[in-house]
């Protein structure tokens, strides 16, 4: 024992003036805390604040437990802040800040009870960085735009409950972040696209508040914690040199594989504009990857590639797409997503030796000849398509020409005829009691129009939304139909319908030349009878156009007009162009077995452009020669029942009704007068068919108008 105090004596005398120093620290360090230089520790505080009565207690109250300096006025605290004067010990015991005494925070508390009046909280006393960051992001007071500026409290609350975020988080910590921010960032006020509310309808803020996953991104995730940079400065999460980082920290591996692409190698190089995970996913408006979005990737890429967007959109791909139809190709089906690259970079999904495995993707039994179709073909780049331009040029021609000839005879007629029409408004069609009626059609012809008025008219009003895709006339045609699926299953049942009426005519034809056809039977080759055209056509047209010009008599016609057999022949024409057209854009495979793919480009060029024509000629002159022209409006109802009126026949018939009384074969055309039933029904088919085609031509040809005149 004496031994051991000797060397005690002997550690204090060699080590008396470092304790010394240790001790004069120590006392400073006592004096130089509020609360030990007060003379109270936490417990004191603890005694009116740890006690739930103070959250009841009424503003006079609270005025007369503080202390009121000389000359100060009392101070009532408003009763809506009383309840946070109760701290919960619990609370305080899991918070952030339970190592702290409460003059830590609370500084310049002498004695007790306290002044009424307490220096204001600064967190930066302890948080000198965070406090630096914030003041130099939007959150900071060097912004001024008229807003009030959040402080800690209000993003992080009661600073005694503050608790530290766990990793990973809780669904209740990632609910509680995006909540703080939503707390400003849900008024127009301050954002008039309303940030709170895009991102709880986005693909992060379903998957938070629908799913109730705690680690989708919320608002500091990209925007980060208390700098918020804006997106121009290049510290900023949101920069675009800084996105494919930021959006890295969840989508693991889509970092690695967006920087080999063409659009990460730009943005390496430097260059700004490269698209970036917000230029094509955007931020707040963000979607789940599904088929709205996929919908709508074509529109993201046309913001860059207009180009190649606008020959996209001319596509049958744009088309189905823009119609609402989420199973077409879109940018990503070709080019991939985040690992495009140039069409020349043999790891590209569109290099010549991947397409056919590209393209297998969504067609079947894809061969070398179908990856030879134009994709981003345009159609007047005579240059780069020249094929495909001059198509476009011959079919354009064949159009304008067309109609440049039979417009105009369309409306001489009409201007002829309306002052006999207004002489005799009951007209020539009408049939009087007892007036005989001759036989014109027979059941087969009858049969086979019907067939034609029903497959052309389904025709068009399913092939024209496809035509003029980006009118809303259009998609609400699309919707009326059920979508392109059924609308394209329609078509195809229709274009079926059009080869059976075809096939049936061809068998009838060969029928009657080989049991029916009365001998001689060149005077149904080249007789009056004929429907080819011959030198009496010309004669006729002459005739007619001198007529139109009030310079001679109307002339009469035989069996068949110029118009008539110009009708005829346009029919055939048509069945087999837009049919044979039709079948290789139906059956691309089978087709490019022997033909190269760009052929599909003519024939979509040829199939577009021929129906236009086919539905112009049939709604603006068809219609109008035998229907619409003022001596038969509004309906001619000889083919819906085979029978003319005889002085139907005289008046336009004059040649064939003489020629049948000269030969003495007209009695045997007499036949009884159809039903008035059946004439009726045929008035209303008759009536519909014409209006659906009059609306249907309109509705194109404003359309066309529109886009060639603005």
């Amino acid at each position: 024992m004496n031994e051991m105090t000797r060397h005690t004596s002997h550690f204090l005398t060699q080590n008396r003036t470092n304790i010394l120093r240790l001790v004069a620290v120590v006392l400073l360090l006592a004096l130089s805390h509020p609360g030990w230089a007060a003379g109270f520790e936490d417990k004191e505080c603890m005694k009116c604040h740890g006690q739930s009565w103070i959250a009841q207690t009424s503003p006079s109250g609270l005025a007369g437990m503080v202390r009121i300096r000389e000359g100060e006025t009392r101070v009532m605290r408003p009763e809506d802040e009383i309840a946070a004067l109760y701290i919960s010990d619990e609370s305080l015991k899991h918070s952030a800040h339970a190592g702290l005494n409460c003059t830590d925070c609370h500084s310049g508390i002498e004695s007790l009870p306290h002044s009424q009046r307490l220096a204001a909280l600064n967190c930066s006393d302890c948080h000198v960085e965070t406090q630096d960051a914030v003041a130099a992001g939007p959150h900071g007071s060097k912004v001024d735009d008229g807003l009030r500026r959040p402080n800690c409290n209000d993003c992080h609350g009661d600073p005694h409950e503050i608790t530290l975020f766990s990793d990973p988080r809780t669904y209740t910590e990632a609910l509680q972040s995006v909540e703080n921010c939503m707390t400003c960032h849900d008024e127009e006020a301050i954002h008039p696209f309303n940030p709170g509310e895009s991102y709880r309808d986005n693909a992060h803020g379903e998957a938070l508040y629908l799913k109730g996953l705690p680690l989708t991104a919320t608002c500091v995730d990209c925007h980060g914690h208390h700098e918020m940079l804006p997106a121009e400065d290049p510290e900023s999460p949101l920069n675009a040199f800084n996105v494919p980082d930021t959006c890295g920290k969840c989508h693991e591996g889509v970092e690695d594989v967006y920087y080999t692409s063409v659009h990460g190698q730009h943005l390496a190089d430097g260059d700004e504009e490269a698209a970036t995970c917000t230029k094509c996913h955007h931020s707040h408006g963000i979607k789940p990857i599904g088929e709205p979005f996929l919908m709508d990737v074509a529109q993201e890429c046309s913001h860059c590639h207009i180009d190649l967007g606008r020959t996209y959109m001319l596509s049958y791909h744009g088309k189905a797409v823009e119609l609402g139809y989420g199973n077409a190709a879109v940018c990503s089906s070709c080019h991939g997503a985040h690992d495009i690259l140039p069409p020349d970079d043999p790891r590209s999904h569109v290099a010549a030796e991947n397409l056919q495995e590209t393209c297998s993707k969504c067609h079947d039994n894809v061969n070398a000849n179908f990856v030879k179709y134009i994709a981003h073909v345009d159609f007047t780049d005579r240059e780069k398509n020249p094929i495909v331009f001059w198509t476009f040029v011959v079919m354009t021609t064949l159009l304008l020409g067309t109609l440049s000839v039979f417009i105009p005879h369309t409306f001489l007629w009409f201007q002829r005829t309306l002052v006999g029409r207004l002489k005799n408004p009951r007209g020539p069609h009408g049939q009087s009691n007892g007036e005989r009626m001759i036989e014109r059609f027979s059941w087969i012809h009858r049969f086979t129009h019907a067939l034609i008025i029903i497959s052309f008219m389904g025709l068009v009003a399913t092939g024209f939304p496809l035509k003029y895709s980006y009118t809303e006339w259009a998609h609400q045609f699309a919707n009326l139909f059920g979508g392109i699926p059924v609308m394209g299953m329609i078509h195809r049942v229709l274009a079926v319908i059009t080869f059976m009426y075809a096939g049936t005519h061809a068998a009838f034809l060969v029928y009657f030349f080989w049991k029916k056809c009365p001998r001689p039977i060149w005077r149904y080759i080249i007789g009056p009878d004929s429907m080819l055209f011959s030198l009496r056509d010309l004669k006729d047209f002459i005739a007619m156009v001198r007529w139109f010009f009030w310079l001679g008599p109307r002339p009469k016609f035989d069996r068949w007009t110029y118009f008539e057999k110009f009708d005829y022949f346009g029919e055939i024409w048509g069945v087999f162009v837009i049919g044979g057209t039709g079948l290789m854009l139906w059956f691309p495979m089978l087709f490019t077995r022997w033909l190269p793919g760009w052929v599909l480009n003519c024939a979509m060029v040829v199939h577009s452009i021929e129906a236009l024509l086919a539905a112009s000629v049939i709604f603006l002159v068809h219609f109008f020669n035998t229907h619409l022209r003022p001596e038969k409006f509004p309906v001619d109802m000889v083919m819906f029942t085979g029978q003319m009126s005889e002085e139907e026949m005289k008046e336009e018939r004059g040649q064939e009704y003489d020629r049948l009384v000269k030969e003495g074969i007209l009695e045997s055309r007499i036949v009884e007068p159809m039903a008035l039933k059946w004439r009726i029904l045929g008035a209303i088919l008759g009536i519909i068919a014409f209006v659906s085609g009059i609306v249907l031509i309109y509705l194109a040809i404003r359309t066309e108008f529109t886009q060639f005149f603005g």
